[in-house]
């Protein structure tokens, strides 16, 4: 797909459909396509699109479910597809640019020099080098809705293994490490190289004397340390305080508690596209939705994830389903959708909540959320209505489709706050 046209922020618009459209004119309609329109990287981003170490390029592409960013750093550039992922990359400079700056500290600068004069062994970081040339007009996201569309279902990459180095001893600078990582509010087991070399720099230092993470973060601006509050103390106590294999140890059991399937568990534990935090985080999630059946859907589709994007779409539908189920409308089963897992509410009907960047109405996602509107009323007991809900926005043409189909759509749902954008 090539995308040509000229792109402007569009924000949800509200549409009233007659009933001409809600019954011939409708199939008329979805065959009608839109090219996803190219956006300006400083409207997108409210004017922090560069920033210290980065330049977001412009144009921002999307193929009608996620952003598609170009990011200049020293390191060359970065193809960063979606949202979420964008932010998290940024949060990650900031510190990154931060840390860097404690070698204009003369006694950090003495600390690393005593460390680096004792006999401690680093745990590797792994690592997925992020940086290339290659443009693509189409995210993973965008490959694995294609999929599901066509009636098709995901596959594991077969890229095995878990994390590098899991199974070594844990030294007190490893954890020094983590809890430097969780108070900057950065993944401890960051796929991000050049971050994930600067924590374990910073934190050999604790193996020096008196250093500890207190003092490291006490030289750092201000606006960089996170609040501990503003984080869900037990799960930071449990990234910090757990050694990898723990932490595996502790998420396969929480995967348990929510009733997920031995299969979908080692599916979950096997696949390299998640960090270790990040497969705690949907096990937890899911762990706190008790009264929600058949979650081994959910992780079973995220146990799929082929990509880095996907598995970082997975992580942020689990999270915003468990706050809606939280704080929204209690739901009471997870439906397998024309491949999809959807959530059924108590009420009967069905929330179909994405975080989506900006829905355009391709022909790709025309096919994809018709057979899913399909599917949904092919249930046994098919939904009374439907509560879709989006991070990011919809261009009209796509508001007017969804709405044909009778659904209520919210666009610029936010996640919650916490460590994952």
């Amino acid at each position: 797909m090539i995308l040509t046209s000229p792109r402007t922020l569009n924000r949800l618009a509200a549409f009233v459909v007659g009933s001409a459209l809600l019954c011939g004119s409708a199939t008329a309609l979805t065959e009608q396509y839109e090219t996803p329109p190219e956006q300006d990287p400083a409207k997108v981003l409210d004017g922090k699109q560069l920033g210290p170490g980065y330049a977001v390029l412009p144009p921002v592409r999307s193929d009608g479910f996620l952003r598609i960013y170009q990011v200049q750093t020293d390191l060359g550039v970065e193809q960063i597809e979606g949202d979420g992922l964008l932010k998290q990359r940024l949060t990650e400079l900031k510190v990154l640019v931060a840390l860097e700056g404690l070698k204009n500290d003369a006694s950090f600068v003495d600390g690393l020099k005593q460390a680096a004069m004792k006999p401690v062994e680093f745990v590797e970081s792994t690592v997925t080098d992020p940086v290339g040339t290659a443009k693509s007009t189409v995210s993973g996201v965008g490959r694995m809705f294609s999929r599901i569309g066509k009636g098709v279902e995901a596959a594991v990459s077969g890229k095995g293994g878990s994390p590098a180095d899991l199974a070594k001893a844990i030294t007190g600078q490893a954890k020094a490490e983590r809890e430097l990582a969780v108070q900057l509010g950065v993944d401890p087991y960051t796929f991000y190289k050049p971050l994930s070399d600067k924590l374990n720099e910073t934190a050999s230092v604790t193996t020096a004397g008196s250093w500890t993470v207190s003092a490291i973060t006490s030289l750092l601006p201000g606006g960089i340390v996170i609040n501990a509050v503003r984080q869900a103390d037990n799960f930071r106590n449990l990234i910090v305080d757990s050694t990898p294999a723990e932490l595996e140890e502790r998420t396969a059991a929480a995967f348990r508690n929510a009733g997920v399937s031995e299969a979908s568990i080692s599916k979950m534990a096997a696949n390299p596209f998640y960090t270790i935090s990040e497969k705690a985080a949907i096990a937890y999630q899911l762990q706190a939705m008790p009264g929600v059946k058949d979650l081994d859907v959910i992780a079973s589709k995220a146990g799929d994830a082929d990509s880095r994007d996907i598995a970082y779409f997975q992580l942020r539908r689990v999270i915003l389903l468990e706050t809606y189920n939280r704080t929204v409308s209690g739901l009471g089963d997870i439906k397998d959708v024309s491949g999809y897992p959807v959530a059924i509410r108590r009420d009967g009907i069905a929330a179909v909540i994405l975080p989506l960047d900006m829905v355009s109405w391709t022909e790709t996602v025309a096919r994809t959320f018709s057979t899913m509107h399909e599917g949904l009323a092919g249930l046994p007991f098919p939904p009374t209505g439907v509560d879709f809900l989006i991070t990011g926005d919809l261009t009209p043409m796509a508001a007017e489709r969804l709405t044909a189909f009778g659904w209520e759509i919210t666009g610029n749902y936010p996640m919650p706050e916490g460590p994952v954008h």
